[in-house]
């Protein structure tokens, strides 16, 4: 089983041309992996089957919007270190970019985007 709260490891970033969507493949410290997605927040339509759009994700199951899971993936993520996949000249961009996710998920906008596409 995941366990959120050790100590994780970026193993892949994958950036989705869909409007911004970011996919973070990670690893604990018992080798298990999971996937945490940043959902796109540039087309704000929710279409069947998809999920909403500027949603958070674990393991394509959408987190509940200020929850305490959400706390706990949004630290983890900041608090994770890259792994050997990942290479040296790309980790600020992708820094940079995973910083931008969580911003967006702590800010107000994203609440106010939760409520109406609830």
């Amino acid at each position: 089983m995941f366990n959120i709260k050790d100590k994780l490891t970026v193993e892949d970033v994958y950036l989705w041309m869909d409007g911004g969507t970011v996919t973070l493949v990670m690893q604990d410290q018992s080798s298990q992996t999971c996937e945490i997605e940043f959902v796109q927040k540039v087309s704000l339509k929710r279409y069947d089957h998809l999920p909403r759009p500027g949603s958070l994700l674990i393991n394509r199951k959408e987190v509940e919007v200020r929850s305490e899971l959400e706390k706990e993936i949004l630290i983890a993520v900041q608090g994770a270190e890259w792994g050997k996949g990942i290479k040296e000249e790309d980790k600020n961009s992708f820094k940079r970019i995973i910083e931008d996710c969580i911003d967006f998920v702590k800010s107000e906008r994203y609440r106010d985007l939760a409520q109406t596409h609830i």
